[in-house]
């Protein structure tokens, strides 16, 4: 039989390239029409006063509003086409939108076409292989079938930094939907493949062309828009701390307000990073520099944070300093204005006046040495003002980074510029989606089996919802969602919603009947679906519930009259599904929060670790505990079960942030240890190492609490160490070795032992915040 068909493959081409072709044209021609009328709205020509006089304008510039539009256009286009071309499933290609539309940024439209073509039309052909030849013999189909969803799963999520994703999961999506609906007449899989190879690209074509020609975003764009807010924002904090540092007073009562202000920012990035990646060919390309920016951005942030500590223990010492360290203020406000004012792609940046103001800064330090003045502090306040030296030359360093990356970020309509040393951040194996994959086969596998024994109600939607339900897991979480804990609770809740679904649908179906009607409850439906979801960074469960019913719903056909037993069966196929995935999803390697959690803070520890050891690739591990920081932070935001109170959710997003500081800290003291004076450092460098071999110990002892689900124990204290380096320091400025060489030598043992310091205290306040954690009550494998 597939020989047959491959017999008749090229008469079934030739008509799915001519139906295709004269799809691609109506639909350009109605959303070119659709772009138009709204480009008076979006126009960045018009000038604002003209901006003012259109009455819409605000309306349409309002991000959900725009989504909502071009959800509700997407859909009833696709609805439309697939009864004028006409095709006999509408609800394939109306999930394949709904999915698709998520994807909310534009990229390289060529590349998108292709891969979705080349996924769709090979699960197309996987499927027919699969119905055609081996639906009689289950021990050769079944195996088949699993591996094929496995594998597709697999790549779908392993390949997360890529456009390739698409391509696979439309080959599982595609290969699914053939196989459900042509596994009961084997001898029609070559026209059920047809059908749902267009209907499967009919609906990613609409939602390729509606996302890339209306209202199309830019992930390249909008990182550089939220990376200025966020720099700006950032900037806010250091003028407000170096100005008090300056003049020896207390900060503004702002700062804390200002702080918790830039975490949810590092998430946007975080999410740009995702989703450009997956979207745009350039922004993937360019990778390395994204990921530069977002761990300078945080290193700057934490550059901020140095400044306030010990404040004003090394007073007298700034004082004589006020003037220069107020230059260096306003020339790192300046360069912060000038790094986040909004400039076109081909615009230059100003240069920048900040080299010159430290050297200023560093001649005065030089000339107060000279003077004898830094001999007569305590060794307690020259360590302080180490400490803040240290962070002030971080912040220069940072800034200079930070343009130095800004210049190398990709923008439109210009030339790609030199990449950074990339590294693939990916493991090799990804055993979480290994995992997924197997899942998602399992339930591929059950869900036809149990299609073809007990035929259940709904049997064509209810293996598609099962395997989607298993497959969009990890960004159930990445949305805000709670993973699979408490999927039951949720799906029974579901479960009630689609009871209810049912009688109305019964009590609406005649007025439906009307075609008026039926789309304009389509367009209310997937407009306030996507008004709700603009902001979202992923799928969760009601997301992807509202997906199932907008497809069920549209796969009724109400607009012809609609027997009762096949809006009852449709429905109870949905039910179905949900529980065979939830079955599946939470009793099999469940995906729990407090894991995912887990083993972000897990890998913090060893990142943290390897950067002490002087890991080989110490960039690459900065940006993967940049992004992994962030990500445990969403973790900590999103957990909401019994247990976990609101004491507990902010003293575990305090250690997140205070790992967040640790990470560019231990990056910049190993840089910096290299520079110890060569003659303070036989004297110096054992009680360095002793308290780098305490910095593992509390490090690993760190790890083993959260590997074992609980923090009661004992932490080791660094306080000795501590207090023998500062007994070191102490006789080497008695000794005054460093006298004869320049103010800078001296002060690079002051800026590394302060870095030490910094690090103590955090690691020391790390010990007292996991000491109080009550993880045991959370931590486990709890709520169904």
């Amino acid at each position: 039989m597939f020989i047959c068909g491959l017999l008749c493959l090229p008469f079934a081409a030739l008509r799915f390239c001519v139906r295709f072709l004269v799809l691609w044209l109506r639909l350009s021609c109605v959303v070119y029409v659709c772009a138009v009328s709204t480009a008076a709205v979006q126009n960045p020509l018009l000038s604002s006063a003209r901006r003012r006089q259109l009455p819409l304008a605000a309306v349409f510039r309002d991000l959900r509003v725009r989504h909502g539009i071009k959800m509700s256009l997407a859909g009833t286009l696709s609805l439309y086409l697939t009864q004028v071309l006409p095709l006999p499933h509408d609800n394939w290609a109306i999930l394949t939108v709904l999915v698709m539309m998520t994807t909310q940024y534009t990229g390289s439209i060529a590349v998108k076409a292709i891969l979705r073509t080349v996924g769709t039309i090979a699960g197309a052909l996987v499927g027919v292989w699969l119905v055609g030849d081996f639906t009689s013999t289950p021990s050769i189909f079944l195996p088949l079938f699993f591996l094929v969803l496995a594998i597709t799963a697999y790549k779908y999520g392993q390949f997360g930094a890529r456009q390739v994703p698409y391509a696979y999961y439309l080959l599982g999506l595609t290969t699914l939907s053939v196989v459900t609906n042509g596994i009961a007449t084997p001898d029609q899989a070559w026209q059920v493949g047809i059908d749902r190879t267009e209907e499967i690209l009919l609906g990613s074509t609409v939602a390729l062309l509606v996302s890339t020609i209306l209202w199309p975003r830019s992930a390249r764009e909008e990182f550089v828009t939220a990376s200025r807010q966020s720099l700006e924002t950032i900037g806010q904090l250091i003028s407000i701390q170096a100005e008090a540092y300056a003049q020896g007073t207390e900060p503004s009562s702002r700062v804390a307000e200002i702080r918790h202000t830039i975490p949810p920012r590092l998430s946007v990035l975080r999410n740009l990073l995702q989703a450009g990646a997956m979207e745009s060919t350039l922004f993937a390309a360019r990778l390395s520099n994204y990921n530069a920016y977002l761990s300078s951005l945080i290193s700057l942030f934490d550059g901020v944070l140095i400044l306030g500590r010990w404040h004003r223990v090394d007073a007298a010492i700034v004082e004589r300093l006020q003037t220069e360290i107020e230059l260096v203020r306003r020339a790192i406000s300046e360069e912060v204005n000038v790094l986040s004012a909004s400039c076109r792609p081909d615009e230059k940046l100003p240069p920048s006046s900040l080299q010159d103001a430290f050297g200023v800064f560093i001649k005065k330090i030089e000339e107060l040495r000279d003077q004898g003045f830094f001999a007569t502090q305590p060794t307690d306040k020259a360590i302080a003002f180490g400490t803040h030296f240290a962070a002030i030359r971080s912040l220069r360093d940072e800034l200079i980074n930070i343009r130095n990356v800004t210049e190398g970020l990709p923008r439109f309509g210009q030339p790609l510029p030199e990449a950074k040393p990339h590294w693939d951040l990916l493991p090799t194996i990804d055993w979480f989606w290994v995992k997924v994959g197997i899942k998602a086969g399992l339930v591929g596998v059950m869900t036809i089996t149990l299609v073809k024994w007990i035929h259940p109600p709904g049997a064509t939607a209810f293996p598609l919802i099962a395997w989607l339900q298993t497959v969009l897991t990890r960004p159930f979480v990445r949305a805000g969602g709670t993973g699979d804990r408490g999927i039951f609770k949720r799906v029974f809740f579901g479960s009630l919603i689609l009871i209810g679904c049912i009688i109305a649908l019964l009590l609406t179906t005649p007025f439906l009947a009307n075609y008026l009607v039926m789309n304009l409850a389509l367009v209310a439906i997937l407009f306030s679906l996507g008004f709700l979801t603009a902001r979202r960074a992923g799928i969760n469960f009601w997301m992807l519930f509202t997906y199932l019913f907008i497809s069920v719903f549209v796969g009724l056909n109400p607009q012809q009259p609609v027997a009762s037993q096949n809006i009852i069966d449709s429905f109870l196929g949905l039910i179905a599904g949900m529980f065979v995935g939830a079955v599946i999803s939470r009793l099999l390697w469940p995906v729990l929060p407090q894991n995912l959690l887990r083993d972000n803070l897990l890998s913090l520890f060893a990142g943290i670790r390897a950067l002490l050891r002087e890991d080989p690739h110490p960039e690459k591990i900065r940006a993967q505990l940049a992004i992994q920081s962030v990500e445990a932070q969403q973790f900590v935001q999103g957990l909401r079960m019994r247990g976990y109170s609101e004491k507990e959710k902010a003293a575990l997003s305090a250690l997140v942030r205070q790992l967040q500081a640790v990470v560019p800290r231990v990056g910049h003291l190993v840089s910096y240890r290299k520079n110890l004076p060569p003659i303070a450092e036989p004297l110096l460098r054992p009680s360095l190492e002793r308290l780098e071999t305490e910095f593992h110990q509390i490090l690993d002892t760190f790890s083993e609490c959260f590997r074992q689900g609980n923090c009661q124990r004992d932490f080791p204290t660094l306080r000795g160490a501590v207090h023998a380096m500062d007994e070191i320091v102490h006789d080497i400025r008695e000794s005054r070795i460093l006298n004869v060489h320049k103010v800078t030598e001296p002060l690079r043992m002051l800026d590394l032992v302060g870095r030490y310091h910094i690090l103590s205290d955090d690691l020391e306040e790390c010990s007292r915040i996991i000491r109080d954690l009550k993880i045991e009550r959370y931590w486990g494998d709890y709520s169904l």
